[in-house]
C-alpha cells in the first residue's frame, strides 16, 4: 500500500460554492459552461485542477450517490446521475431536492448550471458512454447482521454488458472485504475476452451534515484496485483534490471502510462507558475525557458522552465487520462490547429519568431533535426514535422538535413548530441531537412554558459551569451523562447520578 502525495501538497482549499461575484459554481467561461456532446473528446475539456474531464456515470442518487455525483461534476466531469426510481428522477431534475444536506443544493444548482450534472433513468446510455461508472447502492444489514448486497449484485448483473472495453467500474458502496474480488472475478468470466473492464473500491467517508466538504477536502481518498490502470484512471478523476492518496488492494480498501467506522464508534462506547462510571463515582466525564483527549495517541475526537451513535454507517458496518468476521472464525469482542454499550444508552437515559419523577405514565416530555446528528435530516437508527418509544411505552406522552425533521409519520408523537411550542406543559426538555440552535435557548422563556424545570442534555452539550448560572437565574434543575446534576441552590434529594 502506497500513500501518494505531489510536491508540495496541502489541504484541499474548498471551492466557493456562492453563484456569482467569481464564485466557482459561476460560469467558468463559455467554452467549460456548456454540455460536450456524446461520443466527443474527453480530452478537449478540462477540470478545475487543469486535469482531463471524464465522463462519469453515478448509479443511484441516494445520499452518497447524490452528494458523490454533484461533487464529481463540481470537480470538472462531465455526470450522469443513473437511478431507476423514476420519480425521484423527476424531483431532481425539477429542482427537488429530496435529501438535506448543508451546501449540497448549491452545489447541485452550479453543476446544472454549467450543464455538468444530469440525471436518468436510462442506465444504459449513461454506462456505455462512460469513461468511469460509480456504484452506490445501498448495502443494509440483514438479519444476521451481515451486509445484504442483493441490490448491489443486482446493478452489477444489469450494468456488465453495457460497460465500455476499457471502462473502469468503481464500487462505492461500503461492501464486506472480498466483494469487489468477486465482481471482478463475475465480469472476467461473462464479458468478452478482448474486455478490459477493471474494478476498483473507492470507499466513502462522507459525514451527514458535512458531506460536502468531506468529498472536497477529505482526510484521505482511498484508490484499492488489483490494476495500475485502475488506480491512474483513479487519479485522473480526482487530480483537482489535493488530499493524501492511498493506493491499494481490493480488499484492503473494502477493510479501511469498515475498520475506520468501528473504531470511531468504539471510542464513542468508550466514552459513555466511561461516563457510566463517573456517574457511579460523582466524577465529570468532562475532566476525563479532556485529559484523554489531549494524549495525541488518542485525540478529542468522538469521546463526548452522550446518548449513543445511530445513523446508517456506524449499527450496519459494525453488524457486517462482526458476521464477516465470524464466517472466517474470528472473534471480535471488542466490536460486540461496543454494540452492547450502545444498545444500552436509551435505558440508561430511562433509568435517570425514573429515578428523578418515579413512574413516567402521567409526566409530558420534549423531544429535542429527532436525526440520529445535527446538520442532517437522516433519522435512521436515531437514539431520539429510540427514546420516544420508550418514554411512549411507559405512558409518557412525548413532544418532538426538530429544525429540519417536519414529519415522521411512523413515529407517533406530536411535532412542534418550534423548541418552546414542543416544552409547552412538559415536566422535562430533553436535548437528543445537538442542534447547534439548542445551545442558544432562551432559559427563562423556556422557563414559562414547561410545568416543571427539568433541563436533560443527553448529548452534553451545555457548558455545565454555564448552566450552573442559568440553573440559579432561571430556578431550573440540570442533568446530563457522567456529570453531577445541578439545581437552583443544592443538590436535589433524590441522587440523579445513581
Amino acid at each position: 500500500m502506497a500513500i501518494v502525495r505531489r510536491e508540495g501538497e496541502r489541504a484541499c482549499a474548498i471551492p466557493h460554492l456562492g453563484k456569482g461575484n467569481g464564485g466557482d459554481l459561476h460560469p467558468l467561461s463559455a467554452n467549460r459552461g456548456r454540455r460536450e456532446k456524446s461520443g466527443g473528446d474527453r480530452k478537449s475539456a478540462h477540470t478545475r485542477g487543469g486535469g482531463i474531464r471524464l465522463k462519469i456515470a453515478v448509479i443511484g442518487t441516494g445520499y452518497v450517490g447524490l452528494v458523490t455525483g454533484a461533487a464529481l461534476a463540481h470537480l470538472g466531469h462531465q455526470v450522469v446521475c443513473v437511478d431507476v426510481n423514476k420519480d425521484k428522477i423527476m424531483l431532481l431534475k425539477s429542482g427537488v431536492m429530496p435529501i438535506w444536506e448543508p451546501d449540497l443544493e448549491d452545489m447541485i444548482r452550479g453543476a446544472e448550471f454549467e450543464g455538468l450534472l444530469n440525471y436518468s433513468t436510462d442506465a444504459s446510455a449513461a454506462v456505455s458512454d462512460s469513461d468511469a461508472v460509480f456504484v452506490t447502492i445501498g448495502t443494509p444489514s440483514s438479519e444476521s447482521g451481515e451486509a445484504d448486497l442483493s441490490a448491489l449484485w443486482s446493478v452489477v448483473h444489469s450494468i456488465a454488458p453495457m460497460l465500455p472495453d476499457d471502462g473502469l467500474l468503481i464500487i462505492k458502496s461500503t461492501v464486506p472485504a472480498g466483494t469487489c474480488v468477486q465482481i471482478e472475478c463475475y465480469l472476467r468470466q461473462s464479458l468478452p475476452d478482448s474486455s478490459r473492464v477493471a474494478v476498483a473500491h473507492n470507499p466513502e467517508f462522507l459525514r451527514q451534515g458535512s458531506a460536502v466538504q468531506d468529498f472536497l477536502a477529505p482526510d484521505r481518498i482511498v484508490f484499492g484496485a488489483s490494476s495500475p490502470e485502475a488506480h491512474e484512471r483513479l487519479e485522473e478523476i480526482y487530480a483537482p483534490i489535493e488530499s493524501p492518496k492511498i493506493r491499494c488492494g481490493l480488499k484492503e480498501a473494502e477493510l479501511i471502510k469498515c475498520a475506520s467506522n468501528a473504531f470511531l464508534a468504539m471510542k464513542i462506547s468508550y466514552a459513555n462507558m466511561m461516563a457510566d462510571l463517573c456517574d457511579a463515582l460523582g466524577a465529570s466525564i468532562d475532566a476525563v475525557a479532556e485529559g484523554m483527549g489531549l494524549d495525541r495517541r488518542i485525540g478529542p475526537a468522538n469521546l463526548r458522552a452522550g446518548a449513543g451513535y445511530g445513523g446508517s454507517c456506524f449499527p450496519k458496518d459494525i453488524r457486517a465487520l462482526i458476521a464477516l468476521a465470524a464466517k472466517e472464525q474470528v472473534e471480535m469482542e471488542l466490536l460486540k462490547a461496543t454494540e452492547a454499550i450502545n444498545r444500552q444508552r436509551i435505558a440508561v437515559i430511562m433509568k435517570k429519568l425514573e429515578s428523578v419523577f418515579g413512574m413516567l405514565g402521567d409526566k409530558r416530555f420534549a423531544i429535542y431533535g429527532l436525526a440520529f446528528k445535527p446538520n442532517t435530516d437522516d433519522t435512521r437508527e436515531s437514539p431520539a426514535l429510540q427514546l420516544c418509544s420508550m418514554l411512549q411505552q411507559a405512558g409518557a406522552r412525548v413532544t418532538a422538535y426538530d429544525p429540519v425533521v417536519s414529519s415522521m409519520p411512523e413515529l407517533q408523537v406530536e411535532l412542534a413548530p418550534d423548541m418552546y411550542a414542543a416544552a409547552e406543559g412538559s415536566d422535562c426538555a430533553v436535548i437528543v441531537t445537538d442542534w447547534a440552535q439548542f445551545g442558544r435557548l432562551d432559559w427563562g422563556k423556556l422557563k414559562q412554558m414547561m410545568r416543571s424545570p427539568y433541563i436533560f442534555d443527553a448529548r452534553n452539550m451545555l457548558d455545565a459551569a454555564s448552566m450552573a448560572v442559568n440553573c440559579e437565574r432561571y430556578g431550573l434543575r440540570y442533568m446530563s451523562l457522567g456529570r453531577p446534576a445541578i439545581t437552583p441552590d443544592a443538590p436535589l434529594a433524590i441522587d440523579l447520578n445513581r
